[in-house]
């Protein structure tokens, strides 16, 4: 409710009672001790009285009532809230809602293409109040003063996966997705969605995507969380961009590459695998061929394989960022040399490079600092598997078993672990 920072207080005889009104004169909170007596409604009376609070009983009840707020001993509770207007808001959409999905429609993934999408974090509306203050009397029944600052409510338009800036007056995006209005005109994004097989498709997908069979031959944008209960496979040209976290069971002969962290339940096979954040494979897990390179921390089961084929375990700065700056600047370089020159948009991407690149250099600057990377491999490591964090290389000659690899003053350090 309102501000009750240099409160008013007041109190009965016996001190069971503890009557609190706010600075702003707009709301009061009565707290009842417990005397092991019934609670005398006249003494509360008396003492609402002797505050000089005139208004705001029946208010402050129905506020309680529709919240479903009750007294309890030892706790203060609404008693008193103002009647006041509020300052109209005026909604500025930044996005065309006749354009939007239909919530009570299920569609298929080809489908969304047609409909408003966001990405997280991106302005949906921006909001302002009038020019008229707001009006009514405070609990004392004294006219609110003109000087005060209109308050901007808007919990009464903010739905799912969106929240509200104050700082800027801005409805923003929670969630990469879909946006719309429901049936209270509150602003909602539709951020998760599933889907079954996909194959020798090229798409972007916005909302968190379920994929519940194989995706194949495929390369995807994802804006939002991936999670893959089947099978990726062959996913190597261009391979799967996630901007955002991934889970997956089977990767083979594919690249996916993830701006969050990467878990890998069962087996990856001959792929490139590159997040920003950890890389983790779950118990009995394997990982043989291709790179797995994290920005943070890699913890897997098994690496290689008892033939010896080649597997690489990094930890690298952002790879995520690398691979966004390899994708813009060969965009960029394709729209310069476009025979119809597009100045617009040679001037975002240049841009956006520029973002990315500064980006990048700050991570290289944290990464100077940091000496808490590590490489955990819980079961095999196996011969001509390549273990390397950051500039320092060691290959592996000789099977082992339970160990982690950290960064000393001489170079990689292997320490073999026991575990219970």
């Amino acid at each position: 409710m309102n501000d009750i920072t240099d409160e008013k207080t007041y109190s009965n005889s016996n001190k069971t009672l503890l009557l609190t009104i706010a600075k702003d004169n707009l709301s009061a909170y009565l707290t009842i001790e417990d005397n092991s007596n019934m609670i005398d409604e006249k003494e509360i009376s008396s003492l609402l009285s002797s505050s000089g609070i005139k208004s705001g009983l029946e208010a402050a009840a129905e506020f309680n009532i529709k919240n479903k707020i009750t007294k309890e001993i030892g706790k203060p509770f609404l008693i008193a809230l103002a009647s006041t207007q509020m300052s109209e808001l005026e909604i500025s959409y930044n996005f065309d809602s006749e354009s939007c999905i239909n919530i009570e429609e299920r569609y298929e993934m080809d489908d969304l293409a047609q409909f408003e999408k966001v990405t997280k974090n991106q302005l949906l509306a921006e909001i302002s109040v009038d020019d008229e203050q707001n009006t009514g009397v405070d609990i004392l029944g004294n006219e609110i003063s003109s000087e005060q600052k209109p308050q901007v409510n808007v919990e009464d338009i903010l739905g799912d996966n969106v929240y509200y800036s104050a700082e800027t007056n801005q409805i923003l995006s929670s969630e990469a997705g879909y946006p719309y209005l429901d049936n209270e005109n509150k602003i909602c994004v539709k951020s998760s969605f599933m889907s079954q097989d996909i194959h020798n498709i090229v798409k972007t997908i916005y909302g968190n995507t379920t994929f519940d069979g194989v995706i194949s031959n495929s390369n995807l944008e994802i804006f939002g969380d991936l999670w893959v209960k089947g099978n990726i496979r062959e996913c190597n040209n261009g391979g799967i961009i996630v901007h955002g976290n991934v889970t997956l069971d089977y990767i083979e002969d594919s690249k996916i590459v993830a701006s969050g962290e990467i878990t890998i339940n069962k087996n990856a096979r001959n792929s490139l695998i590159f997040a920003n954040g950890a890389i983790e494979a779950g118990e009995f897990s394997s990982i043989s061929g291709g790179v797995i390179q994290s920005g943070k921390s890699v913890e897997v089961f098994s690496i290689g394989s008892p033939i010896g084929t080649l597997t690489e375990v990094e930890i690298a700065i952002a790879p995520f960022l690398k691979e966004q700056i390899r994708i813009i600047g060969n965009r960029l370089i394709q729209a310069r040399d476009d025979s119809e020159v597009d100045e617009s948009l040679i001037s975002s991407l240049a841009v956006k490079l520029r973002e990315l690149q500064s980006e990048f250099d700050s991570e290289i600057e944290k990464s100077h600092n940091d000496a808490s990377l590590q490489i955990a491999i819980k079961e095999k490591t196996y011969p001509n598997s390549k273990i390397r964090i950051l500039k320092d290389i060691i290959k592996i000659v000789k099977e082992k078993d339970n160990i982690e690899i950290s960064v000393s003053e001489s170079g990689l350090e292997i320490n073999e672990v026991d575990r219970l």
